[in-house]
């Protein structure tokens, strides 16, 4: 009785094998199509792209102006803050498929920085912050209520950051 019990065993833990195997070749597409992103994830990530941009231009002023240092490290750590603020928020559930609508531009008016001046650098970053504080604020209406928060929060030190830099340009 204990060979045919042992028997049984492996015939059975046989076909078990065999169906997972088989299932397994069937690779990912056996588990279904992975679920959409949540909507506050399409929200997160674009405003994480738009706060990625406006950190690369502070990085592009302090490259060609490093003399705006002192005035701009300030402001650009707030930035850094913003970012991980907003990436802290951004969950992708693994497999997920996440859809990222089109962002409005954070980008300055007029294209490529004119930066031969302390002044226009100055100029270029006032845009740039103003460009990001409405790209953070269209976001609102699809944000779920927390992430609205913390974007209306965002564009407001951004907006706080474009009359600061005004004040350093018009004293220069």
């Amino acid at each position: 009785m204990t060979r045919d019990a042992t028997r049984r065993r492996v015939l059975a833990a046989g076909a078990v094998t065999l169906s997972l195997a088989a299932a397994g070749c069937r690779g990912l597409a056996a588990l279904g199509t992975p679920p959409r992103a949540a909507p506050g994830v399409a929200v997160a990530g674009d405003a994480i792209a738009v706060e990625a941009r406006l950190i690369a231009h502070y990085g592009a002023v302090l490259a060609a102006v490093p003399a705006l240092a002192g005035t701009l490290r300030p402001l650009l750590a707030q930035h850094h803050d913003h970012l991980a603020r907003l990436r802290s928020r951004l969950i992708i559930a693994p497999g997920s498929r996440a859809s990222h609508p089109a962002s409005p531009s954070a980008s300055p008016p007029g294209g490529a920085p004119v930066l031969g001046s302390p002044a226009a650098a100055l100029r270029y970053l006032r845009d740039a912050e103003d460009a990001a504080a409405a790209a953070q604020l269209a976001h609102l209406a699809a944000a779920p209520p927390s992430l609205a928060q913390l974007l209306a929060s965002i564009s407001a030190s951004e907006a706080t950051h474009a009359l600061i830099l005004d004040g350093h340009r018009r004293h220069r």
